[in-house]
């Protein structure tokens, strides 16, 4: 019995997955506000800056061996 139960929980499930919902909800209008292309200039900056930061903190650790070695 139980296992009828719960081939009926699965189909019904996947059904109740399956159906499609074209509701429009809140979500929908504060997605559609943002503007995503300055969103992605702001993460293609932060993205450039950090390769940066990062790129600054390699070369001193180069020039420091460097002058070790000298």
């Amino acid at each position: 019995m139980k296992f009828m139960n719960a081939k009926k929980l699965v189909l019904i499930g996947s059904v109740a997955l399956a159906s499609p919902a074209f509701a429009d909800s809140n979500t929908d209008a504060i997605f559609g506000a943002i503007d995503l292309t300055t969103v992605a200039a702001s993460v293609g900056g932060i993205g450039v800056l950090i390769v940066g930061i990062t790129m600054v903190m390699k070369s001193i650790s180069l020039a420091k061996r460097t002058v070790n070695k000298a």
